[in-house]
């Protein structure tokens, strides 16, 4: 009997390992990675000049955008959220393009409040897709390191795509990048992105509140973090196009 059992939990183990290790993407991102590598230097700079230019890889974007649009969101969560997250990233990117030259996307009339896209067979604004798919079913905070909304003042856009494989060190690996150089302490005064005035709901769910949430990957400003009353000042947020 206990042989039974050993062979059946070691049989379940190593399925629930093979379904993980061998779970696909629900569009293969290869392709736009490979434009990532190509056209995002390594602060986040797109060169989106000679993206336009460049018909091959224009068609390449667009044709990863269509697929995008006529996917059908199946599976476990991380594949979900990893195929919104290169969605996103690949909307923005595309919608700039198009409109390239531009000194702001903030200078596009409906940009993020009007502008629809097609996302698995839903008509979105790209607000709606942050905040009433990404931020409303998966509830993971780190996203908004990874949602790149073109601006100066975003983390920066990454050479590589999400995939169901690599969200986890993907989303942990931005948030160790962006939050402690966006957080600084200087004379008591605490100083850090306006991403956690704006979305200061989803570190407090997380963390408990945004302190909490900054010590976590900024230790060494914990002390200041933590110590009673501190204050933190949110600052300027550029909206000038990420572009090299």
């Amino acid at each position: 009997m206990r042989t039974i059992l050993a062979v059946l939990v070691a049989f379940l183990s190593f399925s629930a390992f093979a379904g993980a290790a061998f779970a696909k993407d629900i569009v293969d991102p290869k392709p736009f990675e490979k434009l990532l590598k190509k056209h995002v230097d390594n602060k986040g700079g797109v060169n989106y000049a000679a993206w336009k230019e460049n018909a091959e890889d224009k068609a390449a974007l667009d044709a990863f955008v269509t697929a995008i649009g006529s996917a059908s969101v199946e599976g476990d969560d991380s594949g979900k959220l990893a195929f919104y997250i290169n969605a996103y990233n690949a909307l923005v990117l595309k919608s700039v393009i198009d409109r390239y030259p531009i000194e702001s996307v903030m200078k596009v009339p409906g940009f993020f409040k009007e502008a629809k896209h097609t996302v698995a067979g839903r008509e979105l604004t790209l607000d709606q897709l942050e905040n009433e798919v990404i931020r409303k079913e998966f509830a993971e905070p780190r996203i908004h390191f990874v949602l790149v909304c073109a601006a100066k003042s975003c983390p920066p856009l990454q050479r590589k795509a999400a995939t169901t494989k690599n969200l986890e060190g993907f989303l942990e690996s931005s948030a160790k990048s962006f939050i402690p150089k966006a957080t600084k302490v200087k004379e008591g005064k605490i100083t850090t992105s306006k991403l956690f005035e704006w979305f200061k709901d989803d570190f407090v769910t997380k963390e408990g509140s945004v302190p909490k949430y900054l010590a976590k990957y900024a230790p060494e400003h914990k002390e200041a973090l933590l110590s009673e009353g501190a204050a933190i000042t949110f600052g300027h947020y550029s909206w000038k196009l990420n572009k090299q």
